[in-house]
């Protein structure tokens, strides 16, 4: 089993078994069969089985995922839990938290296409802190962030650079940044942490 890391309220899985392996790792496969049907990509077949899988883990038992119209995942009642989930290349993450806290989680795969978009997420007061001995991973870093704010926040519409902020923040390995909105009713602004490794960078939400 390819879970890489569970330390609550996180966890990763490693996506490095293959869709049949992890199709019969699940217990309640008849509760799935519908659902799983309806993919046709591999790729998002192994991230659909990975995130539950994980979340199996991490609650001690299977359960389903439903959605919001706006694709925003939850579980029943019952779990008494909020769920984040984010899914890159190789990597599944999950954040669980109990009801009375905000879940917001991203993971993405560490390449250099991210300097290429940063003008798509980035202005240019956050250009400014950008360190250039790590700039790769310092913009990894802030898309991570205003993904995980954006899922938040929960509102549709949103324009990353004019909408979605990051106070300037020193580059390191791992730590913490706030992150706020200037489009909800009630902005909100977020103490995020995140984590640089070898293969991704991950941010989710600092509930303590």
């Amino acid at each position: 089993m390819s879970v890489l890391s569970i330390v609550p309220p996180v966890g990763i899985w490693k996506m490095e078994e293959t869709t049949e392996e992890m199709w019969y790792l699940l217990q309640h496969q008849a509760w799935y069969q519908l659902e799983f049907s309806r993919l046709k990509a591999e790729q998002r077949q192994k991230e659909w089985l990975a995130t539950r899988l994980l979340l199996k883990e991490m609650l001690g038992h299977e359960a389903i995922i439903h959605h919001h119209p706006n694709g925003a995942p939850f579980l029943s009642e019952t779990e008494k839990k909020q769920i984040s989930i984010s899914h890159t290349k190789d990597f599944v993450a999950i954040m669980l938290t109990d009801v009375t806290h905000i879940a917001g989680i991203d993971i993405e795969y560490r390449s250099e296409r991210v300097r290429k978009v940063r003008s798509r997420f980035l202005n240019a007061e956050e250009e400014l802190f950008i360190d250039p001995a790590h700039e790769t991973e310092h913009l990894l870093i802030c898309w991570c962030a205003k993904e995980t704010l954006y899922k938040i926040i929960n509102r549709q519409e949103v324009d990353s650079c004019r909408h979605l902020h990051i106070q300037p923040f020193s580059y390191a390995e791992q730590g913490t940044l706030i992150a706020f909105d200037t489009c909800s009713e009630s902005p909100k602004h977020v103490v995020l942490q995140y984590r640089v490794e070898k293969d991704f960078v991950i941010t989710w939400v600092k509930n303590s």
